[in-house]
Parts: C-alpha cells; structure tokens; sequence
C-alpha cells in the first residue's frame, strides 16, 4: 500500500446513491492510506448520518487503499451492529485477506442482524446489496 502524507490526502464524502430503483449509502473510506485517526474520525461523523431513519438500510464501504487494523475492523462492526433501525445488507469493497479475517473475527464476537459480503468490486456489490 503507498503511503500518503496526511497533507495530501482526498477525504471524499460520503453520499445516497440511487441505484436500480433503490438507494445505497455509500461510505467513502478509500484511499486513506495508513492514517487511523482520519478514518476513524470519518466513519464516526457519518455514522450520524447512517442512523437516521430515513437513510439506506443497503451500504457499500469502500476501504481500497486504506490500512485496516483489529480496532478499526472491531469499532466499524461494533458501531454498525448498534444501529437501532434494521440495516439489510453492507458490502466490505477493497478489502485484502488479513482485513477480512479481522472483519470476521469482530463479526463473531458481535450480534448483527444484516447480511455483510466481502468483494472486490464496486460494480458488483451495489448489484448484491439491491439484488431481490
């Protein structure tokens, strides 16, 4: 993973994305390199948003290029997991091998009600999340 200079860094917003006659929310917590904090910072103040009732119970998070720990993966699935208004489906996008065993580990320690996949594309994920 390249890592980039925090002063260089493109934090995107996070938006709804209408998608085949739904809606997806779509977290941007890609390309953030080895920088925790600002991920953490991040997901956190769009985790406001996400418990509204009037967002997407679908959600892509993008984590292409961003460094995934045991704490980052246990504070996402912690916070996911106590959202009070039903989540359907989250797709994990970006992910590498040693992120997605941290991702489960935390999923088993965690009761959640959604469904969650792990792929490695975008395309493909937002087809998933809205796929009857």
């Amino acid at each position: 993973m390249k890592v980039i200079p925090k002063q260089d860094l493109i934090i995107r917003d996070s938006f709804k994305l209408p998608f085949a006659g739904g809606e997806i929310w779509y977290e941007e917590l890609d390309a953030l390199s080895v920088h925790a904090d600002i991920v953490r910072e991040k997901f956190l103040k769009d985790m406001e948003t996400i418990r509204k009732p009037s967002s997407p119970s679908f959600i892509v998070i993008h984590l292409d290029e961003t460094q995934v720990d045991q704490k980052m993966a246990a504070l996402i699935v912690c916070e996911l997991s106590h959202v009070e208004r039903p989540l359907i489906k989250i797709a994990f996008v970006g992910l590498g091998f040693r992120a997605k065993i941290m991702f489960r580990s935390s999923f088993k320690r965690m009761d959640h009600t959604f469904c969650y996949k792990f792929m490695s594309d975008l395309q493909k994920a937002k087809e998933w999340l809205l796929d009857a």
